[in-house]
């Protein structure tokens, strides 16, 4: 199994004594125990007794936000595949509504995961809330390379899972079927796939920008889970009150709990019992659960760590920030989102020497390693600290590149024939949308017209240098031409103009001011009839 490069952070932790320790209370059957776990370092502790345990661990948290946030970072860790979330429905029962498909699926695949024996972070509302029997739930669709399903096979399937059919693909929990092709939005992927059959076999799997719908990338398999509760036929079609009848909903009399036991760990017990009195829910039995708290209140174990308080402004701070970590004795791991900004960086530091973290190695002194972590910790008991990039490294906010308001936030705000600005090459028209591969990297591009023949592709992270062109009547505008000196004397004219403006109203502040300054030294003065008289000069 392929591990993440942080998890040399588990591994480290699992050496522990006390870790081993609590991991063997962790499993007596009967034996609940207790340990103060700093908030910082909780999906680490989390990660690490999952290892330890070697078995599918629940562990409940109070709320969404809470349970969202460590499952994220305790998948830093252990990887994707070992880590899931199980969020509430969204809606409750009694509503009459039906939950996002998005938050469907997380369900789905949270139960999927736990049965492979993995970490599943769920919230106090979540492991209330019922589910319909297992029985009468949409089965997860795991497609790949070779298999034989069948057009209508795979249609019938996702239609019973609860995604909705429709001509063009672009949010999750939908589904569209052209010739010998399927298009389907996975309910927890990020991307649509497309599925490409001869016959009844499945020839290719290629994930497509919903926007563009141009294809990204090969997927050799992939699993599919609902986007529905229910299985689609044995849900009651709802045909709405009959006139002067109030709708009435009825909870299903058939849920039944999410889990087949009851949580392993859960996080400040005391405000999961808040939840379910303050929303009237009746959880499970926490007797036996292991409990984590932030708080010290006399636990056997303690897991004590702190945030990383940095304050560097630049370059020069960094370092200084990184050398006193490396003074105190810790190991230091920097995370980086892409490999090439922790080189960038590396060759950049000249006080203190950073090593890049390969996998299968264990980070000493200061390293930097390619991983998702944006938060980090010190944990000087234990000699090593985790920080994200962007809190040694600040970096300064990008300028404006367009007037305001008229920046553009996404490729949706145009359509195609639309006239724009770019800052740099001038007026042009949008011709269309294309998905480009270029540098072995995938991405949407504007496909913008200038005069004559030249065209300019621009990347989807570039939109904010394009802005609409907004003109002093309704005449399409000249377009400028690439290469030439007419839109850098434009820009210029404006600034100029800009400047001269500045002037004037610099000029005329000041004049008043004079007038001000005069009128406080001088005030008019009334003679007996109530007639102005200048004062003396």
């Amino acid at each position: 199994m392929d591990r993440p490069l942080l998890y040399s952070l588990v591994e480290r932790l699992r050496a522990e004594e006390r870790l081993t320790q609590f991991a063997a209370a962790l499993s007596s059957a009967g034996q609940p125990t207790r340990a103060r776990v700093s908030e910082p370092v909780l999906p680490l502790v989390l990660a690490a007794l999952h290892e330890e345990v070697g078995r599918g661990l629940i562990v409940l948290l109070p709320e969404d936000a809470d349970a969202r946030d460590s499952a994220e970072a305790a998948s830093w860790f252990l990887g994707d595949d070992q880590v899931a979330l199980f969020p509430s429905r969204g809606v409750h029962w009694g509503s009459g509504l039906e939950p996002p498909p998005h938050l469907v699926g997380e369900r789905a695949r949270a139960l999927d995961v736990l049965e492979r024996g993995g970490l599943v972070c769920a919230s106090a509302t979540a492991v209330a809330e019922g589910l319909p029997p297992i029985a009468q739930r949409p089965a997860a669709l795991r497609v790949a390379r070779g298999e034989e399903p069948g057009i209508e096979s795979l249609a019938e399937h996702l239609a019973s899972a609860g995604y909705e059919r429709v001509e063009r693909v672009e949010e999750r929990g939908q589904f569209a079927v052209r010739g010998g092709l399927v298009d389907v939005f996975p309910t927890t992927g990020r991307e649509p796939l497309r599925i490409e059959l001869f016959g009844d076999e499945i020839e290719q799997i290629r994930a497509f920008s919903p926007f563009t719908q141009r294809a990204l990338r090969q997927v050799d398999e992939a699993t599919v889970y609902p986007a529905g509760e229910r299985k689609r036929e044995l849900v009651e079609i709802d045909l709405g009150p009959e006139e002067d009848e109030e709708r009435v909903v009825v909870v299903p009399h058939d849920l039944v709990v999410p889990f087949d036991r009851a949580p392993d760990i859960v996080w400040s017990a005391d405000e999961v019992h808040a939840v379910w009195e303050e929303e009237k829910l009746r959880g499970p039995d926490l007797a036996g659960a292991a409990e984590l708290s932030p708080l010290p209140q006399g636990q056997p174990f303690s897991f004590d760590a702190q945030r990383p308080a940095l304050a560097a402004r630049g370059l020069s701070e960094a370092e200084n920030e990184l050398g006193g970590l490396l003074r105190q004795g810790l190991d230091v791991v920097v995370a980086f989102p892409h490999r090439g900004e922790a080189l960038r960086q590396q060759a950049l530091l000249r006080r203190v020497s950073a090593q890049m973290l390969e996998p299968g190695a264990r980070p000493e002194a200061l390293t930097f390693a390619v991983a998702a972590a944006r938060r980090g910790f010190v944990w000087r008991e234990l000699g090593f600290a985790l920080l994200p990039d962007t809190q040694v490294f600040r970096k300064r906010p990008a300028r404006a590149t367009a007037a305001p308001g008229r920046a553009l936030q996404s490729f949706s705000d145009l359509r195609t024939g639309d006239y724009v600005v770019h800052e740099d090459h001038g007026i042009a028209q949008l011709l269309g949308f294309e998905t480009k591969e270029v540098a072995s990297v995938t991405r949407d591009y504007l496909l913008l017209a200038y005069r004559g023949d030249d065209r300019v592709y621009v990347p989807h992270e570039q939109i904010g240098k394009v802005s609409r062109y907004i003109g002093a009547d309704s005449k399409a505008p000249t377009l400028s031409k690439l290469g030439g000196k007419a839109w850098d004397r434009l820009k210029a004219r404006a600034r100029a103009a800009a400047r001269e403006l500045a002037g004037e109203l610099i000029s005329l502040y000041e004049a008043r001011a004079r007038v001000f300054r005069l009128s406080q030294a001088f005030p008019p003065i009334f003679d007996s009839t109530g007639d102005f008289e200048s004062a003396p000069m």
